[in-house]
């Protein structure tokens, strides 16, 4: 992953979601406790831990349009029986790729609670981001989880940290929902009729190596794409709001990308 180059004007807040929006994966935190599952669940469990302790752990993530975080796990982890007893998690998202000196680079860490939903739009919103997962998404034991936040932490760099609440950080996305709506049709529509513009901008724009990049989703502040390996984003210069405002912001960034 190349270092995240967010807009300079862009506020820390803005910056702070950029960074989460870019990011596949993300480390969770959960409560391991001695009573968290029997001796004969499978995998086994701590057989030494007679307290509580802190338990990290890393699985997939994708951002919803407001930035609130979803995972898809196993209900037979030891992170998802853990939230089972005790919902309160930690999660971090790491922005260091790059850096000489990984603590010059951004991370968010995030408080708040993780359960399980039912979030058909949401599901197809990960699957989208990670195809891979849909070898294991019918699973009866895999379920989507909402990571509900409480407060966010961001750190920018040395001497960059500032904590947010969650009406703060979050997305206002009252006024999006036509755009909402309208993410499975634009990303077919510019991954069948528009694979071009979509390349140009990922090589041009972006600097990313020639492949077949495609969208793997949209939302106000910007658009996603991968090839399959590697995944990339592209930020829009403003919020887009509807189908109308994200095509004229992509027909925007195509010309940009074809006179670089």
């Amino acid at each position: 992953m190349k270092k995240i180059k967010p807009n300079p004007n862009s506020s820390e807040i803005e910056k702070a979601r950029n960074l989460m929006r870019w990011a596949t994966k993300a480390y969770i935190a959960t409560e391991l406790s001695s009573n968290t599952k029997p001796p004969d669940a499978p995998g086994g469990k701590a057989t030494t831990v007679e307290d509580s302790h802190p338990y990290a752990s890393l699985s997939l993530v994708a951002l919803d349009h407001n930035a609130t975080p979803y995972m898809m796990l196993s209900d037979l982890a030891d992170h998802s029986q853990n939230m089972a007893q005790n919902p309160k998690t930690g999660m971090l998202f790491d922005g260091t790729a790059g850096y000489r000196d990984p603590l010059a680079g951004g991370r968010v860490t995030l408080i708040g609670t993780m359960q399980k939903v039912n979030n058909d739009r949401m599901l197809q919103r990960f699957l989208t981001r990670h195809p891979a997962s849909k070898l294991y998404a019918g699973f009866k034991d895999f379920s989507l989880y909402r990571y509900d936040i409480q407060e966010a932490h961001l750190i920018g760099g040395f001497a960059k940290a500032i904590w947010v609440s969650a009406k703060d950080f979050r997305l206002d996305c009252t006024k999006s929902q036509e755009l909402i709506e309208a993410e499975t049709s634009i990303i077919d529509h510019m991954n069948s009729d528009h694979s071009d513009a979509i390349s140009v901008i990922a090589e041009k724009t972006l600097q990313l190596e020639p492949s077949k990049w495609r969208m793997c989703g949209i939302d106000p502040e910007g658009w996603d794409l991968h090839n399959g390996h590697i995944h990339a984003r592209c930020s829009f210069d403003q919020l887009v709001t509807n189908a109308s405002e994200a095509r004229n912001a992509l027909v925007s960034q195509t010309k940009q990308a074809r006179a670089s």
